[in-house]
């Protein structure tokens, strides 16, 4: 079993979002901003979507503010769902809860570096490929004999 305490539960997700539970705070890393929400924010966590991939924060307060994350593997979806319910706070049913939305903090994120593989790859390609277009552009205009031997006499 993992200690939320000593180490972090990661889920990732579509184009490089993540979701990580540490020291009592979710992490979640999407669309270039890292938002810290707080355990004490969140109301409950749900687990939906097809075969149960999809996993949903939803904040306290009045007007219900969510985020979603949407991952490959459905048993770590509900691996996480389990460990963040584990460490919500207990709420008395007339106990008033704190605003979700304003005890989250949002911070952008520092956009990494290309890889230079990649681009080192891609750039390799595209030049096999542009040399490729420019022999058959090349040839195109070669017309073979009637005796189909190269070069025609």
């Amino acid at each position: 079993m993992t200690s939320t305490e000593t180490s972090s539960l990661v889920l990732h997700g579509r184009r490089r979002a993540s979701v990580r539970l540490r020291d009592a705070v979710v992490l979640l890393e999407a669309d270039g901003v890292q938002r810290r929400i707080p355990v004490a924010a969140i109301e409950r966590v749900d687990v939906h979507g097809p075969k149960g991939r999809r996993l949903t924060v939803v904040l306290t307060g009045d007007e219900p503010v969510a985020y979603h994350l949407r991952c490959r593997s459905a048993p770590a979806v509900h691996e996480f769902a389990h460990a963040v319910r584990r460490a919500l706070p207990v709420w008395d049913a007339d106990e008033p809860r704190p605003d979700g939305a304003g005890l989250v903090t949002e911070e952008p994120l520092e956009r990494a570096a290309p890889d230079r593989v990649r681009l080192l790859w891609w750039g390799l390609g595209g030049g096999y490929v542009l040399m490729l277009v420019l022999l058959l552009v090349k040839g195109a205009g070669v017309v073979r004999g009637s005796s189909g031997r190269w070069p025609p006499r």
